[in-house]
């Protein structure tokens, strides 16, 4: 009977994740990728390198151009940044965030249009597009999102007990924020917030499957599905192997999720079942 009750809880453990199937890794090739982002027009993936330290203003950080399949396009296609994360495309532009500034990148010419700073940004790290061009990144270290509106970032979202923010994705009439304890749902006119989904941990990665179902992350290797009416459904937890999983991304296309992990230095593909 013991034997019995170990050999079932082994075949649980096994298929803990088995509603999610690797589809390719890229292996170590990267340098602390912190964001993935599918491009539409050329088909292609973008992928934020920290280099060294997430805070660290040292200009090596750069962005990587990638196939669908994983293959290297362009290792250090965009260089001379610090501790690029976050990534948003609109309209041929690769919007970045960089610790304390926002980097505009025109995609066709690989060059940087523009530098938007914010003196009291201490660690500016998800970007997101609204359907109508507005562009919102989130600073983890103080609470805020910023909207970048006339050539400045100011403050959209401060609110007392939002704290942690980190992942955003705008649908619709609304900006989805990823805080320490919940997804929130908030009007970008009106700016009302309600809780979209309550979680366990901070929200880091936040992508929407166009079927009505989103994907979330925790840094520390955990990701997840939810569709609301159900219950948040955990795919795969890498944390027990110490693999994180940062600001994911998602290909439409092939409905695959893009894990950039971190201090693993590679970007997985997972295929959800």
């Amino acid at each position: 009977m013991k034997d019995l009750i170990l050999f079932f809880l082994m075949v649980l453990c096994s298929t803990s994740y088995a509603q999610i199937t690797k589809q390719w890794q890229t292996g170590p090739i990267m340098e602390v990728p912190e964001s993935v982002k599918y491009y539409t027009k050329e088909n292609c993936l973008f992928v934020s390198n920290i280099v060294g330290k997430p805070a660290d203003k040292d200009g090596n950080g750069y962005i990587s151009k990638l196939s669908v399949d994983g293959k290297v396009i362009s290792q250090k296609w965009l260089v001379g940044l610090d501790a690029p994360k976050g990534m948003a495309i609109n309209d041929g532009v690769l919007y970045v965030s960089n610790i304390d500034e926002l980097v505009a990148i025109d995609i066709e010419k690989a060059e940087i249009l523009t530098r938007v700073k914010r003196s009291d940004a201490k660690f500016l790290n998800d970007v997101t597009v609204a359907s109508d061009g507005k562009v919102f990144v989130s600073d983890s270290a103080t609470g805020i999102v910023y909207l970048l509106f006339k050539g400045e970032l100011v403050v959209w979202l401060q609110k007392e007990g939002v704290v942690g923010v980190n992942g955003l994705y705008a649908e619709h009439d609304y900006v989805l924020v990823g805080t320490n304890t919940n997804i929130l749902k908030v009007d970008i006119d009106t700016r009302e917030m309600s809780v979209f989904v309550e979680t366990t941990g901070q929200v880091d990665g936040l992508e929407a499957d166009g079927y009505g179902g989103y994907y979330y992350s925790y840094w520390k290797g955990e990701l997840f599905y939810f569709k609301p009416g159900n219950e948040p459904v955990q795919l795969l937890n890498s944390s027990v192997d110490n693999v994180q999983s940062a600001d994911i991304g998602y290909n439409p296309n092939t409905n695959e999720v893009l894990v950039p992990t971190f201090f693993s230095n590679e970007v997985v593909s997972y295929l959800k079942d």
